[in-house]
């Protein structure tokens, strides 16, 4: 009986787990206990189903109610007809004494929820889109202001231009939140980096127990000859600001080529 009504007179059957209210969705029971949820049929996507196949991001339709109420915002309500941003509360893990965020099963990652690994051959990476890493190809989405290639935050921008962040709930404090509206000084757990092993030493442990300094490895960037740290795509800064440079004025040689042709064909 779900709502006054039974399954043979269109109710919803309930979970059969007990103690469970939420809505059997397969096998009698619901997905927080065991019930398996389909996935968008786009490569590489591991987002559920809405319609067609297809989850929102990739083409599924979603009605005014599935919105967030707020104005201006164009999220999905999670629940009291808000996004999480506007007030929604978030599920937590549901070991005891945990106050991380549950992504499946009801637990957060670090009591079991499992993470899509990168798809790309032997790498272990965490998935970001697209089924790989950021290693191996996923994008994010950069500052929309011209010339910045920071990861946007919030309004298509990053703090520097102006994305805004939530400051710490306490009197007078205008340090940037981290868990529960308060920053660490005003009580919010975060996890604390781990410093390197050497005696004396406060500088952050890279691999191994240790900093750079004393003897982790890092990966040296890929240009011959540099003994850089490798960043990103293989390359150190210094190399990848000059690959940048190189394809602009490519790109700018191959308009300018195609501008030329284009003129003498009108010509002729």
């Amino acid at each position: 009986v779900r709502k006054g009504v039974c399954s043979d007179h269109g109710g919803k059957q309930n979970c059969k787990s007990e103690g469970c209210d939420n809505v059997a969705k397969e096998a009698g029971v619901c997905r927080k206990h065991g019930a398996k949820a389909k996935t968008c049929s786009q490569e590489g996507c591991a987002n559920v189903v809405r319609q067609g196949g297809k989850c929102v991001r990739h083409g599924a339709r979603v009605t005014a109610s599935m919105i967030c109420s707020a104005e201006d915002c164009t999220s999905r309500a999670q629940k009291g007809g808000v996004c999480r941003k506007h007030g929604a509360p978030a599920r937590l893990c549901k070991v005891d004494g945990c106050t991380f965020h549950a992504q499946n099963r009801g637990v957060c990652f670090r009591h079991g929820a499992e993470q899509k690994r990168c798809s790309s051959e032997g790498c272990t990476n965490f998935a970001i889109n697209g089924g790989v890493c950021r290693r191996h190809g996923a994008t994010l989405k950069e500052c929309s202001a011209d010339g910045c290639t920071n990861r946007a935050e919030n309004g298509g921008v990053c703090r520097k231009h102006g994305a805004q962040v939530k400051v710490c709930s306490a009197d007078d404090c205008s340090n940037q939140a981290r868990r529960g509206g308060v920053c660490e000084k005003h009580g919010a757990t975060v996890r604390k980096r781990k410093i390197c092993t050497m005696e004396g030493c406060t500088t952050r442990a890279v691999n191994g127990g240790v900093c750079i300094k004393h003897g982790a490895k890092v990966k040296q960037c890929k240009k011959e000859n540099c003994n850089n740290n490798a960043l990103k795509g293989g390359v150190c800064y210094r190399h990848r600001e000059h690959n940048e440079s190189e394809a602009a004025s490519e790109s700018s040689a191959s308009a300018s080529a195609s501008t030329t042709s284009n003129a003498t064909a009108v010509q002729v």
